[in-house]
């Protein structure tokens, strides 16, 4: 009797881990091979997939994103199988990063750390992260992650990748996208808000066009007319040429200034400033530098996110059904 008491205690025991190891561990929700994703990065997802419902078609912004369905499906369920989506994505790019041999430099791992600290501490999202369970270090390997997606963006697509986009397709579009110009501000209000005399300001506006069209340079000159007569001369005239897309430009002065002949400063108004404006080259300067990596990325983004899909399709994905109900965006509810 004490050994049929013994045999049952023992096969108590093994049915109990035994449904510990299958069931029982809530500590990660996806893994592939030796990659996982834990809970606390799935907390961290879902986050993600919150913010992604944000922007979909018909999403109501005065409402909860529990208050209303998303793309026609329950919110919990589309929050659910988005965030399961961005864990398989982890797990994807974690393969392919690795599969390639790319590792992250010291500047990239600098670059991380600053980022992380940036949004967990300054930014202040680290107490809402870590009060819904996306702890610190789980919060890092997502930023980390995102970083690995850009460099396997620029392993594709940058110089000397397999799909390199060549410069002369990357420049034809910067130039076809976006404009470059230079303007002064000339307002209808002195410092109190009172009005001052439009045909004064129309005519000191006038003055400044006619001496830049007359030879001298804009940013010269924009600087001698902003400048503090009580400063000393600062030497060179910063550079305050700004660069935008061309069907965002709404109002003065972009809209002027798409309208200016290039090189050539003119007078426009608007209802509170008059505005002298000039449009430039948008090559010029080191402005496509700056905006190349953008450029870029309007061109074969979504190119390569229909690469990351394909990816995250194909790999093999170990699902922890318990801890992804443990741990469902439902319980994100006291975030709104």
């Amino acid at each position: 009797m004490k050994m049929k008491k013994m045999a049952a205690a023992l096969l108590a025991a093994a049915l109990s881990f035994s449904l510990a190891s299958c069931g029982g561990d809530t500590s990660w929700t996806h893994r592939s091979g030796e990659t996982t994703v834990t809970s606390g990065m799935y907390v961290g997802l879902s986050i993600d997939a919150l913010s992604a419902a944000a922007s979909t078609e018909g999403y109501d912004s005065t409402k909860s994103p529990f208050d209303q369905d998303i793309e026609g499906a329950d919110n919990v369920e589309w929050l659910q199988a988005t965030a399961s989506r961005f864990a398989r994505e982890y797990l994807a790019i974690e393969n392919e990063f690795a599969g390639r041999g790319l590792t992250l430099s010291e500047e990239d791992q600098a670059n991380i750390d600053q980022q992380v600290d940036f949004y967990w501490n300054s930014f202040g999202m680290g107490s809402v992260y870590e009060e819904e369970g996306c702890s610190e270090n789980s919060f890092s390997k997502l930023i980390a992650n995102s970083f690995k997606r850009s460099l396997l963006f620029e392993d594709i697509y940058g110089e000397g990748g397999e799909k390199e986009v060549p410069e002369s397709e990357l420049t034809a579009a910067f130039q076809e996208d976006y404009a470059k110009g230079i303007y002064i501000t000339l307002p209808l209000t002195d410092s109190e808000g009172n009005a001052l005399d439009l045909e004064e300001v129309r005519d000191d506006a006038q003055a400044l066009a006619d001496r830049i069209n007359g030879g001298e340079d804009f940013e010269t000159v924009k600087a001698e007319y902003m400048a503090d007569p009580a400063d000393e001369d600062s030497g060179e005239p910063a550079d305050t040429s700004v660069v935008f897309l061309r069907d965002t430009a709404a109002a003065q002065p972009y809209t002027g200034i798409l309208e200016a002949e290039e090189g050539k400063a003119s007078v426009i108004e608007s209802t509170d400033a008059v505005y002298v404006v000039t449009q430039l080259d948008p090559l010029s300067g080191d402005s496509f530098e700056n905006y190349r990596a953008t450029v870029l990325q309007s061109l074969k983004g979504e190119e390569f996110e229909e690469t990351v899909t394909g990816w995250a399709n194909a790999l093999s994905v170990e699902e922890n059904s318990a801890a992804i109900r443990k741990h469902s965006p439902k319980h994100l509810k006291d975030l709104y």
